[in-house]
């Protein structure tokens, strides 16, 4: 028996904790152990575990538990008292017991007088007796401001004490009360009503309430037995219920009541005047939430894809009819290069239906530090800059990140193809700050701007959501104003033109039964154009297809931000086949030129080759060959002359656009300069 006591102790304190249910069981066995068996050790060591492992969190324990311990201390003290080598122990049980709740009645019909005796005037020299009473029940008890059981009789220490009792719908009620030895005092709580109230249960729960649109909290926790006669009608459990939810003051008049919850129909209720008035405490009947989700499917024609929600993978592209609460979220598609980004709003019933092609990332790395008048207002701004961007996905800085390290990181991990960096310029007179817009290979422009402007970085998102096209509708045909001539002149025109009719070496007379006496009049027909354009050439009309005609992305243009323009042509290189993959070869090329990378510009454009010969075409890929192995020096020229030579065997291949420079003659002036 001895040994068994020794091992329980340190086993069950080592396994067992507060909220453990095997701990319940062994304040049980402890109880059976002394009733049925008389094994005053057994039951002992079980109670002293019980009290090792619940004592040490007594200040934050549940009633439930709470209750087991007092028990445990209680029977401790009856234990000890019938052994004379541990009656002196009894007393300090009952201390203990004391200490935890003064309030606790000992079980007289397992103590002794004379130990109930003891314990009575030992709270008799801390504690006086009070007595209450409560009209309504049902309310909550305070005491010196701190929770407290409504229980009839409280014995509270000696000195000043401020009870309070409150119950919803009703004025609060208080009494101070002046406690001494051997005196006993009452306080009788007679609340007066003051609104009505209504209580309410939902499911599931966890779900918001509002009153007129104004939230009043949440519905939690689960039904007590309280609920019962509410769920068993509906086939519920109380438990299925969430706890009671009050609402306190309901003023006169009707009312509006909704009930939230993610995944879940918005509830609405009408509440009638006359739940308001008379003054009176109203239950509801359980609410019962029903599932809300819509569908979600996204595709790609970019591989890769991975869709997050809101910060939540949800797996790679395709996403096909997946179920998702209604609500709104930040959708994130995840590309190996470029990403894709929208907030969309997912609806009940409602399936959605999106394709996402990814745009470059411009990831901010940081305000360097310097300090200037405005630097928040600045910094906010730049923070929010992502609003105002169309064409890029934004990523903001991370939170005290310095930007040196934000930049070694972004250089690493290759997360976003552009970095913005912003860098304080101190001047004497107002301070500027230099925005640094770069590609990870280094590509870079620096815009400055005044911090105290209106919009200091107005022309940086214009500049950042201006994305040149690659291609325009046209007539097929390379136009030429020729001084003398009624209208623009046909030079050249591909086999579906000359098909429909359209002759070369003849002006075009006529553009939507209007006249059009140059080539800019005549584009823009072409452009508020929805469909095939009729056209007279010496009287006789035509219809005319409008096809796709390639362009070059314009040069120093102060409208764009060419490391952005870099971003977008590689992203849509790596989607892009034939012609299309090739023209945007020609155009990195361009832009690289701008950059002065002349070998990575002839990298592109030998290996680029362009099956068309008019307009921006083959022989425009040859003459800006020519020309980077002129800027590559002496040393170069025997291939810049091979390259000159080769685009002169395209006459009607054009620059910037099919209307642009002819590429021969500037060929043939190149190989001149070269003798």
């Amino acid at each position: 028996m001895r040994l068994r006591h020794l091992v329980c102790i340190p086993l069950l304190c080592g396994l067992l904790s507060a909220q453990d249910a095997s701990l319940k069981d062994t304040f049980l066995q402890a109880k059976a152990l002394w009733a049925t068996q008389g094994d005053r050790e057994g039951a002992t060591a079980r109670l002293d575990a019980v009290v090792a492992a619940l004592a040490p969190k007594a200040a934050a324990l549940e009633p439930e538990w709470n209750q087991v311990l007092c028990e445990s201390y209680n029977w401790l003290a009856v234990l000890d008292d019938r052994n004379p080598q541990t009656r002196a122990r009894a007393q300090v049980r009952l201390q203990a017991l004391m200490d935890l709740n003064p309030d606790f009645e000992l079980d007289r019909s397992l103590t002794s007088q004379r130990l109930t005796a003891l314990f009575d005037r030992m709270k008799g020299e801390k504690f006086a007796l009070v007595k209450l009473s409560y009209q309504p029940e049902g309310g909550r008890l305070s005491i010196d401001g701190r929770p407290a059981a409504a229980l009839p009789r409280k014995y509270l220490p000696f000195g000043t004490h401020k009870l309070s009792y409150t119950r919803p719908g009703h004025a609060t009620s208080e009494v101070i009360l002046e406690l001494g030895p051997h005196e006993a005092k009452a306080a009788d709580f007679k609340l007066v009503r003051t609104a009505s109230t209504v209580t309410l249960y939902v499911q599931p729960s966890d779900v918001e309430i509002l009153l007129d649109g104004q939230s009043l909290g949440y519905a939690i926790g689960r039904g007590g037995p309280e609920a019962a006669p509410l769920a068993l009608p509906l086939g519920l459990r109380p438990e299925d219920l969430s706890s009671a939810f009050v609402i306190p003051e309901l003023r006169p008049g009707k009312h509006r009541l909704e009930l939230r919850a993610p995944c879940l129909r918005t509830k609405v209720l009408e509440l009638g005047a006359d739940l308001a008035t008379p003054a009176a405490d109203h239950t509801l009947e359980p609410s019962r939430l029903e599932a809300s989700r819509g569908t979600l499917s996204v595709s790609s024609p970019w591989p890769g894809g991975e869709l997050f929600l809101s910060g939540q993978s949800r797996g790679p592209l395709p996403i096909l009819d997946l179920p998702v609460c209604t609500g709104t979220y930040d959708l994130q598609v995840r590309f190996p290069g470029g990403g894709y980004s929208q907030r969309l709003v997912v609806e009940d019933g409602k399936a959605l239906n999106l394709e996402a092609r990814p745009k470059p990332r411009l990831a901010f790395a940081g305000l360097e530090a310097g300090d200037f008048t405005g630097r928040p207002r600045f910094l906010a701004q730049l923070e929010a800059l992502g609003e105002r961007l169309q064409q890029l996905a934004f990523l903001p800085a991370r939170p005290d990140e310095p930007p040196a390290e934000a930049l070694a990181r972004l250089k690493a991990s290759r997360e976003a193809e552009l970095i913005l960096l912003a860098r304080p310029v101190p001047d004497k007179v107002v301070h500027r700050v230099e925005l640094v817009i770069s590609t990870l290979d280094g590509e870079e422009e620096r815009l400055l701007v005044k911090p105290l402007e209106q919009d200091p970085l107005a022309s940086l998102a214009a500049r950042l959501n201006a994305v040149p096209s690659l291609h325009r509708s046209g007539p097929g045909a390379t136009l030429l104003d020729v001084p003398g001539e009624p209208g623009p002149w046909v030079l050249a025109a591909t086999e579906p033109a000359l098909r429909a009719g359209l002759q070369v070496g003849r002006p075009i007379l006529q553009a939507q039964g209007k006249p059009v006496p140059s080539v800019q009049e005549l584009r823009q027909r072409v452009e508020a154009s929805k469909g095939p354009l009729q056209l007279s050439q010496d009287g006789a009309p035509l219809t005319l297809p409008l096809q796709a005609e390639a362009l070059e992305v314009p040069l120093g243009a102060p409208e764009l931000c060419y490391p952005a323009v870099l971003a977008h042509l590689r992203l849509r290189h790596a989607g892009a086949k034939g012609d299309e993959a090739n023209l945007i070869k020609l155009n990195l090329a361009l832009v690289l030129m701008q950059f002065r990378k002349f070998d990575k510009a002839i990298e592109l454009l030998r290996d680029a080759h362009l099956s068309s010969v008019r307009g921006v075409s083959q022989g425009t890929l040859d003459y800006h060959t020519g020309r980077c192995f002129l800027y590559l020096g002496p040393s170069y020229q025997s291939e810049a002359g091979q390259a000159f030579r080769q685009a002169l065997k395209y006459p009607q291949s054009t620059l910037l656009d099919p209307d642009g420079p002819l590429v021969a003659p500037l060929a043939s002036q190149a190989l001149e300069d070269l003798k």
